[in-house]
Order: C-alpha cells, then structure tokens, then sequence
C-alpha cells in the first residue's frame, strides 16, 4: 500500500479554467511550505511545463489509454513519495476520453483507478441554482466517480455565490469549497495548439507567485484536508521503475530549448534507469553537439517559431550531419523530426 496524499482537479468541459486553478493551488500549497508533486491526465506536453515551474519538481503524465491502470498508480507512487501532497490536473471534461468507448482515458477513469477525491470545477457565469442540476448530473452519471467537492469559476459577487453553494450543497451532498471571482485578471496566453509552453519564457516567475491571488474566496485549508483523506493506493507487483539486471552506460544528447520541450519526464527517467547519461543541448545556440555521445534524442515543440534560428545555426546542423555519417543514433519525434527534414515552412510561408 502507497499512503499518498492527493487530489485531482477536473472540469466540466475543456476552457473551464482547470489549469489555473491547478497551477493557484499548487502556488498555494507551496506556500505552506509543502513539498508539491504535479501531475497531468493524458498526452500534454504543456500543462506539465507550468506544473514544474510552479512546484519545482518534473510533473508526470498519468495516461490510462497508453500507459495502463498499473503504469499509472506505480508512477505516482514513484514520482510521490518524498512529496507532501499530489495534485493531479484533469483532461477536458470530466468524462470525456477516447471516442467511441466511455470513459476510456477520461478523468473520471482516472480518479476511480487511483483512488483519489476528484473536486470538480464549473463554469458559473450567467448561472444560478441552475448550477446545481449540471453538478447533479455529473455526479450521478457515474456514481463510481469519487466526487468530493465543488469549486465555482466565474463568480459575480457573494451574493451570486450564494445563489450558487446553497442549492449545490442542498441538492447534491457536496461541498462547495469556493470561488473564483470573474474579476480575476489571470489568463495563461494562448496559441493555435493550447497554451503557450513555459520554456519558451514567456511568463515570469512572478505571475505564477500571483496565481495565489485567484483563491481569494476558495477555502485551500479545505482542499488539503480532502487530499489528506485519500485512501491507500494498492501497489502493482509488476514494476516498472526496478533497476535492471544490466545497465547500459551510454550518452545521449537531449535538445531542450525553446523549440524543443515537448518530453514525457518518465521516458528520460527510464533511459537514466537503465544506464543512460542525459545530456542536454541547443539546437538553437549551442555550436556544437556534446562531446562522445552514442545518440541524439530531438523532441516535441514547436520548430516553426524558430525557424531561422534554426537555419541560421549552420554549425550545429554540420554536427548533426558528420554525427549521423559517424552511426551516432538519431532519433526525432513531431517537431523534432521536422527540424531533421530537408526544408521547414513557418508561420509567414518562408522556407
């Protein structure tokens, strides 16, 4: 058994605030001195990157569809055990996950295969006890589902609020834990594909410090105490993070920079696990690649922004060639792959 404290935060539609008031509670929590370990439902890349930023340690995905259920419990217990408390972001809506097969990879599977007390946030611009037939729904349309509280966005004023907790909490036997004022001036800055990464650097440290501000009427004290009641997780037997019989001790470089960050943490914690060396570099303003290394590893991000950065970097992609005539392994994904292809258009239509 794992005693994990815990909590995962999901939404009733995707755009419904879940990531700021993940990253306000984790800001709040450290406050209070507690050791923070973030973690995100699903495959992202991004919410993770501010998760990190904001609790000083790697935030993890939890991904039932690829990883499965035991792969999911054993990385939080992995990635958790020297933390105080866990706080899990949700994936869109609540539940919704893979097409065609419910629940599959949603939320809600998520909470019930980990244990772990589910608060759910809802939009309630223009709402009044209205508010109470959507929290209704959402609970009784999986019972299964460990609901535990209700935290309200986009909230006038007290007395909206009131119109709001009271019917919640008459109607529905869940606690309303608070509020987000519709004042709040919060806004992570957005793109095409979602927000905007962390490694870029765009946003400071000091608006992630701010984020507190967001839960002015939302009792955290509360919060911590439902991620305090989570049950003990059972453990699986079959591990995934056991050392080896033989490790393999070779370098591999990682580019990690501004175009590239797209990376599942756990994949680089298995390769150190196994015997790798992880190096990072830049594609955009390292000269060189890091000496005597056995493999170049280029992830995720977005290339297109940087692409004459890129181009301009002539030494590194005359490395990159005399590596690859070396046999040195070189293995690109998404973005990363693009930036190992002949010619990349960016957002102006320039080769």
């Amino acid at each position: 058994m794992s005693r994990t404290p815990r909590i995962l935060i999901a939404g009733t539609h995707s755009g419904v605030g879940k990531t700021t008031l993940t990253l306000a509670l984790m800001a709040a929590f450290r406050e209070k001195k507690l050791k923070v370990q973030g973690f995100k439902a699903g495959p992202d890349y991004i919410d993770p990157s501010h998760h990190t930023a904001v609790t000083g340690r790697p935030s993890r995905n939890l991904d039932t569809w690829m990883m499965g259920g035991d792969a999911c419990a054993e990385t939080l217990h992995h990635a958790s055990s020297d933390a105080d408390v866990s706080v899990i972001e949700g994936v869109m809506g609540l539940y919704d996950g893979r097409l065609g097969d419910r629940a599959s990879g949603s939320t809600s599977e998520l909470a019930k295969l980990l244990r772990v007390p589910l608060i759910l946030l809802v939009n309630a611009k223009g709402m009044g006890q209205s508010a109470a037939a959507l929290v209704k729904g959402y609970k009784e349309f999986d019972r299964d589902t460990p609901l535990a509280g209700v935290i309200l966005n986009n909230v006038s004023n007290e007395r909206h609020f009131s119109f709001l907790k009271d019917p919640i909490e008459r109607n529905c036997d869940l606690p309303v834990l608070g509020y987000v004022s519709r004042n709040t001036s919060i806004t992570l800055p957005e793109r095409h594909l979602g927000l905007v990464p962390h490694g870029e650097g765009t946003i400071s440290a000091e608006f992630y410090s701010g984020l507190t501000g967001a839960l002015e009427h939302v009792d955290v004290d509360r919060v911590i105490k439902i991620a305090n009641s989570a049950p003990d997780l059972p453990l699986p037997t079959e591990r995934i993070f056991s050392p080896p019989d033989t490790r393999v001790p070779v370098r591999i470089a990682v580019a990690r920079d501004a175009a590239f960050s797209f990376y599942y943490e756990d994949n680089l914690a298995l390769l150190r696990l196994f015997g790798a060396e992880i190096i990072p570099f830049s594609p955009l303003v390292d000269p060189e690649l890091p000496p005597d290394v056995d493999a170049i590893y280029i992830g995720g991000g977005f290339p297109e922004l940087y692409a004459g950065q890129l181009e301009s970097n002539t030494s590194m992609r005359d490395k990159m060639r005399q590596a690859a005539d070396r046999g040195v392994v070189i293995y690109g994904e998404c973005g990363g792959m693009m930036y190992l292809l002949e010619r990349l258009i960016d957002f102006e239509g320039s080769l």
